[in-house]
């Protein structure tokens, strides 16, 4: 009986830390920039894939921070699935982009390969007495955060036949000291977009895609006339 409630207790207290956690959200917004081409083609994006060792565990897959928690590694990989085919669509990186198109000119599917960011206090803040205040003073960031994301992605006609692959990158190793406006995670999204960014220019650049101008929209007082 005796070890039964050293479970309970423990259960109890473990259910009791997960509510005062926060679990990380991806959330991806492309770095801001007047694009005059788009890509003339209707895509059909497939769900994404993370590597092996992100699914096992092997290789940290989300945000490592106190009170902070992630999804499962296949709700991670849907959540950033999702948040690619919102931005692509919303950037018009692709004349349409959906989840199922039966004359789609292209299927995207993507793999995730590396999708990390580690927050932790240096080791000298351990030190008994030193606070976050007394490190201040001294002008000195008592957290570090790196991290890095490498997203691979890969366009083929509906036949199965590849039409180009492109990887996008970014890595950050970082001193800082907490406030209010920059989170765990934020890095990590900041990373993401970045990384998807390169994939654009990648596409843009990709002589095989066909290409489009955007015209740019029109100022309000012209769309009366």
């Amino acid at each position: 009986m005796k070890n039964v409630r050293q479970l309970v207790q423990i259960a109890v207290c473990l259910a009791l830390l997960g509510a005062c956690s926060t679990t990380y959200e991806p959330h991806l917004a492309l770095p801001a920039k007047e694009v005059t081409r788009s890509i003339d083609a209707n895509v059909e994006v497939h769900p994404f894939v993370a590597s092996d060792d992100l699914v096992s565990g092997h290789s940290a897959y989300g945000v490592r921070a106190d009170d902070y928690v992630n999804k499962p590694p296949s709700e991670l990989t849907q959540a950033l699935t999702r948040e690619v085919i919102a931005e692509l669509s919303g950037r018009r990186v692709f004349r349409k982009v959906s989840t199922y198109d039966p004359t789609s000119d292209f299927i995207l599917t993507g793999r995730i390969e590396r999708f990390f960011e580690h927050n932790r206090r240096k080791a000298w803040t351990l030190i008994p007495g030193v606070t976050d205040k007394a490190a201040s003073l001294f002008g000195a960031n008592p957290y570090t955060a790196n991290g890095e994301v490498q997203i691979a992605m890969t366009l083929r006609k509906p036949t199965g036949e590849v039409v180009g692959s492109y990887v996008g990158h970014s890595d950050f190793n970082e001193d800082y000291t907490p406030n209010s406006e920059w989170h765990p995670g934020d890095r990590l999204n900041r990373a993401l977009a970045e990384a998807v960014a390169q994939i654009r220019e990648e596409m843009l650049a990709d002589s095989n895609l066909p290409k489009t101008r955007i015209l740019p929209p029109l100022a309000p007082d012209q769309t009366s006339r």
